[in-house]
């Protein structure tokens, strides 16, 4: 067997989610619960939205995976999902420690999920909402796993610098 033949592709795929997710909830981390909904400057996509949006992404990946553990998905979906408009009431979102605790949590079972099912799941026929996007769930899970979050942690530090909350060092 050559090197090529061992490298562990979806091991630096799953490696580089958890890095991004840690990114995110560490930025996240010191956000005041009360400012969690903020739309400083206009910007729309508050942390409360983001974390929010992101769990639901999580959902759905799990339940392309077959894993059934969030029976809330569609639900979450509806409410948090692409083309959603994050709401600047704080009420309208769960608690700042219950949204990471959930992101956590979530993060962990895709990779797990991903890591034992990928090789049966990768090849199948992508959900017909994303098929114009993504022909298989291997094509949409990858985005999901290392190119969607990177994007919101952006769209996250840019509400930082103008809620005027530092980067954490």
């Amino acid at each position: 067997m050559s090197q090529r033949d061992a490298y562990d592709t979806i091991g630096a795929i799953l490696s580089i989610h958890a890095m991004i997710s840690g990114f995110l909830a560490d930025a996240t981390a010191d956000i005041p619960e009360e400012r969690m909904a903020e739309q400083p400057g206009g910007i729309v996509n508050h942390p409360a939205w983001t974390i929010s949006h992101l769990n639901a992404y999580s959902g759905l990946m799990l339940s392309m995976f077959g894993d059934s553990s969030v029976p809330t998905v569609g639900d979450e979906m509806a409410r948090f999902g692409y083309g959603t408009t994050p709401v600047p009431n704080r009420a309208a979102y769960p608690s700042k420690r219950e949204l990471l605790e959930r992101f956590r949590d979530r993060n962990a079972r895709v990779s797990a999920v991903v890591a034992a099912k990928h090789s049966d799941y990768f090849p199948r026929p992508a959900p017909a909402p994303y098929l114009a996007h993504a022909p298989t769930i291997g094509h949409l899970a990858i985005t999901l796993l290392v190119g969607h979050p990177p994007h919101h942690l952006g769209q996250l530090r840019q509400w930082r610098r103008t809620a005027g909350i530092a980067e954490r060092s």
